[in-house]
C-alpha cells in the first residue's frame, strides 16, 4: 500500500473514532503548541496578536497559504516545516472527515427513520404506509392553501427507506412497534395535533389506534380508516374521541347510478387540490346563540361559504346535515362548510351576527 493511501486510511479511521470533545482538544493543542514554539523561536510578528496567529495558523493548516504572514527566523521556519504543517494537516483533515461523517450520519438517519423527533410539537402523524394511499394523503394535506405549516411525520414499522426524501415538510420514522412507549415518545405522540391511522388491514388499524389512544393529547384530532363497519364500531366503544371513516365505495357506486355525477361531486368535496372543497371550523365564545339561518346567509354573502352541517362534537357525532333554519348554534359548535379555500375563525367578524 502506498504511503499516501496509508495516511488517508489512518485519517479516516481517526476521524471515525474521535469524539467531538477530543477533536476540539486536538485543534486547541495543535494551535497552542505551535504558538508556544513560535514564542520560543522569537517570532514576535506571529505571536504578538493572538487573533493574527489564529488567522495565520488556519491559513497554513488549511493549505490556503495567502503569504501575508510567515516566519523570519530559521528556527521558526523549521517549526513550520516539521511541526505546524504536518500536525496541522492531520488535525484539519480529521476535522473535515469528522464533519463529513456527521452529515452522512444525519442523511442516513433521515433515510432509515432513526432520528429522534421528541422535540416536535403540534405536528401531523401519519401512522400508515401504502404507496398509493399515503402519497395521496400527503399530497392532499400539502394541497390545503391555508394550512398551518405543521411538520408531517410518517411513521411505519416496515423495513423501508424514507419514501419522501425530497419533501421538506415530511419527516420519516421507522418504529419497532406502535405499542412501545419509548418509540411513541420518540415521535412525540403526546404533542401531535393531528393523527391519521390507516393500516394495511382493519385489524392493524384497530390495533394501532388502541395502542396510541392512551398517550395522545385530549385536544388531538385522530382519524382512523376502516373497511369493516364492525371494527370501526368496536374502536368507538373503547375510544369515542377517535373519528372513524368507513370505505364507501359501494355507496358511491349506487349513488352514481341513481344520481349521475355524484362521484365527481364527492371527489371535489374531499380534495384540497382544486376548486371548492369541504372544511370545518369551531365557533368561538359567542355573546348569544345564533340561528343557523342567519349564519347561513351571512357566511354565503360575506365570505362565500356554504354551511351544510352542524355538530356539537369534534369527531362529528350526532351531526345534523342541512339543519333547520331555526336551529341554534352555540359557542364551541363545529360548522362544516364548502368554500374555495379555508376560512379561519379569526377572519370572521362575529359581531355582525348580533
Amino acid at each position: 500500500m502506498l504511503p499516501l493511501q496509508r495516511i488517508n486510511k489512518f485519517i479516516r479511521r481517526l476521524s471515525r473514532r474521535l469524539t467531538w470533545p477530543m477533536m476540539l482538544f486536538l485543534v486547541l493543542a495543535q494551535a497552542g503548541i505551535t504558538y508556544l514554539l513560535f514564542v520560543f523561536a522569537g517570532e514576535t510578528a506571529l505571536t504578538q496578536h493572538p487573533l493574527e496567529f489564529i488567522y495565520y495558523n488556519m491559513v497554513v493548516v488549511s493549505t490556503v497559504g495567502f503569504g501575508d504572514f510567515s516566519p523570519v527566523t530559521d528556527t521558526g521556519k523549521a517549526i513550520v516545516s516539521f511541526v505546524q504543517i504536518p500536525s496541522g494537516l492531520i488535525v484539519f483533515a480529521s476535522f473535515i472527515g469528522k464533519v463529513t461523517q456527521l452529515f452522512i450520519n444525519i442523511a442516513r438517519s433521515n433515510m432509515n427513520g432513526t432520528n429522534d423527533f421528541s422535540h416536535y410539537k403540534d405536528h401531523i402523524l401519519l401512522l400508515c404506509w401504502d404507496k398509493h394511499s399515503t402519497e395521496q394523503i400527503v399530497e392532499l394535506i400539502l394541497g390545503d392553501k391555508k394550512r398551518q405549516k405543521r411538520k408531517i411525520l410518517l411513521c411505519v414499522t416496515e423495513q423501508m427507506k424514507n419514501p419522501f426524501p425530497d419533501i421538506d415538510e415530511v419527516s420519516f420514522a421507522r418504529l419497532r412497534t406502535f405499542s412501545d412507549i419509548d418509540e411513541l415518545k420518540r415521535i412525540a405522540l403526546s404533542k401531535a395535533q393531528r393523527i391519521i391511522v390507516d393500516g394495511k388491514s382493519d385489524d392493524e388499524t384497530l390495533s394501532i389506534a388502541l395502542s396510541i389512544a392512551t398517550y395522545t393529547s385530549s385536544d388531538a384530532n385522530i382519524s382512523a380508516h376502516f373497511f369493516d363497519k364492525s371494527k370501526a364500531e368496536l374502536l368507538k366503544v373503547h375510544c369515542p374521541q377517535i373519528e372513524c371513516s368507513i370505505d364507501s365505495s359501494a355507496q358511491m357506486m349506487v349513488r352514481s347510478m341513481q344520481d349521475p355525477g355524484s362521484s365527481q361531486v364527492t371527489e371535489h368535496l374531499l380534495s384540497t387540490l382544486s376548486g371548492a372543497t369541504l372544511y370545518c371550523l369551531q365557533t368561538p365564545e359567542l355573546k348569544n346563540p345564533i340561528h343557523f339561518e342567519l349564519l347561513f346567509s351571512k357566511f354565503k354573502s360575506k365570505y362565500a361559504m356554504i354551511l351544510i352541517a352542524l355538530s356539537h362534537f369534534k369527531n362529528g357525532d350526532d351531526m345534523t346535515l342541512n339543519p333547520d333554519p331555526e336551529t341554534v348554534v352555540k359557542s364551541g359548535d363545529f360548522l362544516h362548510y364548502i368554500a374555495n379555500e379555508r376560512v379561519d375563525v379569526s377572519e370572521i367578524n362575529w359581531n355582525d351576527f348580533y
